[in-house]
């Protein structure tokens, strides 16, 4: 999609095609871009935007006082572009657009919200609120999940050390009383060898397989089978699925609070949805809206939706508090995401611990019994 994008906009300025080098260095601009810029620098951007914007200063002038302030190259050179559209005439949130990759169509929609309405310093505000939420959540789950990735890890590479380079040496020593062995020395001895003899094929067919594993999940039918296993997973479905509701109901509640039409939040919140189902799940409660039907018809209907979310939408439709229904329903979500989270890593944690210890000793026992053979048959 970079690639169309990025060839797109050179065939525009220019009226006819490039050299295939001038489009890998435009492509390459984009990425160092999208990788050098970090939440944070636009958390800081928005919040000293909304600030001057408080006290009345001109937008242009705000604009240039923070591009003096941002340390980020590429950053100062976008809010400078940004500052140079808006003198030229620009809406602010015409200007953020030329950006996509920095500023999301979520964040352009409720700066064109706050404009038309006169609050553009409450949009601003409320996008700071979003983006400070969002980045709390990401970063709980990044931690959740973060030691037993690095345990796993560990783990792995212990086994594989004492297989490729502590085995092989003691592998000769067995010789003499191979028939005497106990299984799993045995076993871990052909293990040994076959890591060390074949290591060059393992490597290639471990690299075709994740090949063809990526190759298929990034094809249509594969894309949508892997987003269906992923909510019908035991054990992390139900993450899936709360993880796929907050952050679909606070980007709804975010924009229908900023005056944003249902319809176009609701497609909006289609496009930054990651799963193909929930995709679906949201594009079916646009048709239903527009069907005058209502956004908890389809609600009702999902099976994945808790029962006691979809009685609390269907109150907050009534009571025309969607907004504010949707913002605390995203808020219980992500907490109890977290708290689920930290339960399974609680029960996660020891039991790799174990299994670590489990393996470990397994093969350190497997090593010390053929030595005291040894030792006898010398005596």
């Amino acid at each position: 999609m970079a690639i169309a994008i990025a060839n797109k906009k050179v065939r525009k300025n220019t009226g006819k095609e490039i050299s295939f080098l001038k489009n890998i260095k435009s492509l390459s601009l984009k990425i160092d871009l999208r990788k050098k810029v970090s939440v944070r620098e636009i958390v800081f951007f928005t919040t000293q935007l909304s600030l001057m914007v408080e006290i009345g200063m001109p937008l242009n002038v705000s604009l240039s006082n923070i591009a003096r302030q941002i340390k980020n190259p590429e950053f100062k050179q976008v809010v400078t572009g940004i500052n140079t559209d808006v003198e030229g005439g620009r809406l602010l949130s015409d200007a953020l657009s030329k950006y996509p990759h920095l500023f999301s169509e979520i964040y352009i929609s409720m700066v064109k919200a706050g404009e038309s309405t006169g609050q553009l310093k409450d949009m601003l505000d409320r996008v700071v609120e979003m983006q400070e939420k969002q980045e709390k959540f990401i970063n709980g789950i990044k931690k959740s999940l973060t030691y037993p990735a690095v345990l796993c890890s560990v783990s792995v590479a212990v086994v594989i050390f004492l297989l490729v380079f502590v085995f092989p040496r003691f592998a000769v020593m067995f010789e003499e009383i191979k028939d005497l062995l106990p299984p799993t020395t045995k076993l871990l001895i052909w293990l040994s060898g076959l890591m060390t003899s074949y290591w060059h094929l393992g490597v290639i067919l471990t690299g075709i397989s994740g090949w063809g594993l990526h190759a298929y999940i990034k094809s249509d039918k594969g894309r949508l089978a892997f987003h269906r296993l992923k909510l019908k997973l035991p054990l992390v479905a139900n993450i899936y699925i709360l993880t796929y509701l907050a952050q679909t109901m606070r980007i709804l509640g975010f924009l229908m609070h900023s005056n944003v039409p249902l319809i176009d939040a609701l497609k909006i919140t289609r496009k930054t949805c990651k799963n193909i189902i929930f995709a679906e799940f949201i594009e079916k409660i646009a048709d239903n809206v527009e069907q005058g039907k209502g956004m908890s018809f389809a609600f009702t209907e999902a099976d994945f939706v808790p029962e006691s979310a979809k009685q609390i939408i269907r109150t907050g439709e009534e009571t025309q508090n969607l907004p504010k229904v949707m913002l605390r329903l995203s808020d219980y979500y992500e907490e109890e995401i977290d708290n689920r989270l930290q339960g399974i890593s609680t029960v996660i944690e020891p039991m790799l611990l174990i299994m670590m210890g489990l393996v470990v000793g397994v093969i350190v026992i497997s090593l010390i019994l053929p030595i005291f053979k040894l030792s006898k048959a010398a005596h």
